[in-house]
């Protein structure tokens, strides 16, 4: 079963390429808290936003990532 973040992300996925692709995003009740360049980064940035949530963080894939899956 999906979270809500989860969820989120999925539906986001192709916006989220377009706009953060390379970045790591921390997304957290139900949007993108923090974009940076470490998961570190998010992570602190999204728990010093919402303490008591752990958020969602991943790094969104460039476009040309998905060539190397083909």
């Amino acid at each position: 079963m999906l979270t809500e973040d989860q969820k989120w992300i999925y539906e986001h996925f192709s916006e989220l390429v377009d706009k953060y692709a390379g970045k790591y995003i921390s997304v957290a009740a139900g949007g993108i808290v923090a974009v940076g360049n470490s998961a570190k980064e998010v992570d602190s940035a999204a728990r010093a936003k919402y303490p008591t949530i752990i958020p969602s963080i991943l790094r969104i894939p460039r476009k040309e990532d998905f060539e190397c899956l083909l």
